[in-house]
C-alpha cells in the first residue's frame, strides 16, 4: 500500500516545480490521455508537448499534478491496487457529483457589503440567505440533474477535493 502525500509535501514540491517527465509517469498509472492531462493541468496539449522532460512545470501545473497523483494513490488503495477499476471510476458519471445547471448558475445569495454590515458576535445582524422572490424546489427532477465524472471535475482544485471525498465514502462503504 502506497503512502498518500500529505498536503504540506504537495505545497513544498509544487513550489519547487515538478519535472515534466512526471506527467507521463502519472498518466500511465491509470491510462490518462495527453488531452485529459492537459485539461487537468490547465495547459494546452501543444504547451504540454512543447516542454522538455527535464523542465519544471509552473506552480499551478505542479500542484495539480501532485493532487492528481495523490488522488490516484488514494484510489488505488480504495480499489485494491486495480488501476483498471480506478480508470473506469474516474470516467464514470456519478450522482454524488451531480449538479443542476439552471439553479447553480442563477442562484444568487444576498451577501453583506462588508464585515461591518454583518454586525458583531454579540449583536449580529440577520441576513437573508436567499432573495425573497426565488423559490427553491424541494425535490430534484431527474431531467435537471447533470451527473459528472470525477475526471470532469479535475479541472479545478475544488474538484480534486470532491473526488477524494467520494473515494473516502467508497472506502468507508457509504453509498449515496
Amino acid at each position: 500500500m502506497q503512502v498518500v502525500l500529505p498536503i504540506t509535501s504537495i505545497i513544498s514540491q509544487a513550489r519547487q516545480g515538478v519535472l515534466r517527465r512526471r506527467v507521463d509517469e502519472v498518466a500511465r498509472l491509470v491510462g490518462l490521455t495527453d488531452k485529459e492531462m492537459a485539461r487537468i493541468l490547465n495547459m494546452s496539449i501543444r504547451g504540454l508537448h512543447g516542454k522538455a522532460t527535464a523542465t519544471r512545470l509552473s506552480l499551478d501545473a505542479s500542484e495539480r499534478l501532485l493532487l492528481l497523483e495523490r488522488l490516484i494513490q488514494r484510489g488505488l488503495a480504495v480499489f485494491d491496487g486495480r488501476a483498471d477499476i480506478l480508470s473506469r471510476w474516474l470516467r464514470t458519471p456519478l450522482v454524488e457529483l451531480a449538479y443542476r445547471p439552471e439553479t447553480d448558475l442563477s442562484l444568487e445569495l444576498t451577501a453583506p457589503n462588508s464585515l461591518r454590515d454583518m454586525g458583531s458576535f454579540t449583536q449580529p445582524i440577520e441576513q437573508a440567505t436567499q432573495p425573497a422572490n426565488k423559490e427553491m424546489p424541494s425535490t430534484l427532477s431527474n431531467e435537471a440533474v447533470v451527473a459528472q465524472s470525477p475526471l470532469a471535475m479535475l479541472d479545478t482544485v475544488s474538484g480534486f477535493s470532491l473526488a477524494e471525498d467520494v473515494l473516502g465514502r467508497i472506502e468507508w462503504g457509504l453509498i449515496g
